[in-house]
Parts: C-alpha cells; sequence; structure tokens
C-alpha cells in the first residue's frame, strides 16, 4: 500500500502542501480526528513539529498556524513564516492522495433497514404524508457506504423535516414519495421519476461531508 502511496505523490510547494492539508484538517477536526501533522523545517535550521489549522496572508506574504501541543481549551501554536521553510515532512503524507472516510461504526444492512423505517415514521409526521426511505443499490452497500449512510441518515431526515417547518417547504415535499439514500466518493443529489424520487448519495469521504446548509440547499434547488 505505501508504494501505491508513493507512486502517486508529486512535488509542490510548502504553502500548497499546507493548504490542502489545512483543508483536509478541517474535515478531520469535524469528525473528532486529529489534524494532519508536520515538521517544517526552517531556514534558521529551527525545527517546528504540530498539526495544520491554517494558512493566511499578512502583508508580508503566508503565515501558517501549527499546533504545537496544548488542548482544545488552550493550545499552544507557532505561526511560521511560509516563506522560510526550507523542508517540509507530512507525517501521514496518504492524505495527500486518499482522502480519509468517515470514521464511524459499520452498520450492518438490516441494522440500516431498520433505522431508515424508524425515520420514515418520523418524518411522516413533520411533512403530513409518508414518505418512503430507502437504501440506494447494492453496488453502494459495501463498508464504506454503509459507514456513510449510517452517519448521514439523522442528517438528511432533519434536514427535510427543516424544509417541512414551513407550509411552502410542505407542499414542495409533498410531491417526493420516495427518498432514496445511498453512497458516493463525493456525494450528489438529485430527482427522478418527474420528481417523484428524490436520491442522496452520501459522501464517503470525511472532506465532502455534507453540512445542514449544504445539504439543503441541494435539495431545495430540486424542489
Amino acid at each position: 500500500m505505501n508504494d501505491d502511496v508513493l507512486a502517486q505523490l508529486t512535488g509542490a510547494s510548502p504553502r500548497k502542501l499546507l493548504e490542502d492539508l489545512a483543508r483536509i484538517g478541517t474535515a478531520l477536526a469535524r469528525n473528532d480526528r486529529p489534524r494532519p501533522e508536520v515538521e517544517c523545517y526552517l531556514a534558521s535550521g529551527q525545527l517546528v513539529r504540530g498539526r495544520v489549522v491554517s494558512v493566511a496572508d499578512d502583508r508580508q506574504g503566508a503565515v501558517a498556524l501549527i499546533a504545537i501541543g496544548g488542548n482544545v481549551r488552550s493550545p499552544s501554536v507557532t505561526f511560521v513564516r511560509v516563506d522560510q521553510i526550507a523542508a517540509l515532512t507530512v507525517v501521514d503524507a496518504s492524505l495527500l492522495v486518499r482522502a480519509p472516510v468517515v470514521d464511524a461504526p459499520i452498520p450492518s444492512k438490516l441494522e440500516l433497514a431498520r433505522q431508515l423505517a424508524a425515520r420514515t415514521e418520523s418524518l411522516a409526521g413533520a411533512v403530513g404524508k409518508r414518505i418512503e426511505l430507502q437504501l440506494g443499490g447494492a453496488s453502494e452497500l459495501d463498508d464504506d457506504g454503509r459507514r456513510a449512510i449510517g452517519a448521514a441518515l439523522p442528517l438528511v431526515t432533519d434536514v427535510l423535516a427543516a424544509i417541512a417547518a414551513d407550509e411552502m417547504g410542505k407542499e414542495a415535499l409533498r410531491k417526493l414519495e420516495v427518498v432514496e439514500l445511498g453512497a458516493g466518493s463525493s456525494g450528489d443529489v438529485g430527482t427522478y421519476d418527474n420528481g417523484r424520487r428524490l436520491v442522496i448519495r452520501a459522501p464517503k469521504l470525511i472532506t465532502e461531508q455534507y453540512t445542514a446548509t449544504t445539504l439543503r440547499r441541494a435539495i431545495e434547488k430540486l424542489l
């Protein structure tokens, strides 16, 4: 597996690497996972080791924020001028070529079916009609797919209930008969069968996960 990762790595500037790692780190942090760890070798000979938080610009150039210790309430951070970095080590380089998947328990198909049935009943009360919640096709139900679906299901039903909170939203949802929940690398939302079937593919990758805002926007565009 290491050879596969190494073969896919390409050279990049310290700024580009740090920006990519900061974006990945934001997604990891939302899922209570540690941000990417790096070692910054400065032109002065100093070494800064920590986890990438962000990269921003000031009048003198780009500055990277590196968490070097502490805790969530009182973190220790170092502000590093990116143009002073002579070399950069990425402790887990696989993050640069293989985005992390959702870190959650893998439910069985039976568990998902039970959850869908329970959520169908609660959603009917919010919308004022029964909308059947169904699983996607077999090709989407591998371990990563089931994990993504299980993690996304509460968000999907919460967003649909929020849309139904006013009469305009409730009316728009009443034409739906089925909401199909599957999984894909980056996620997708679409309607089929003349708008009667809403298909939501939950992203397997942490970096592509929906938020309540982005999922609601994607659904409402189609209603």
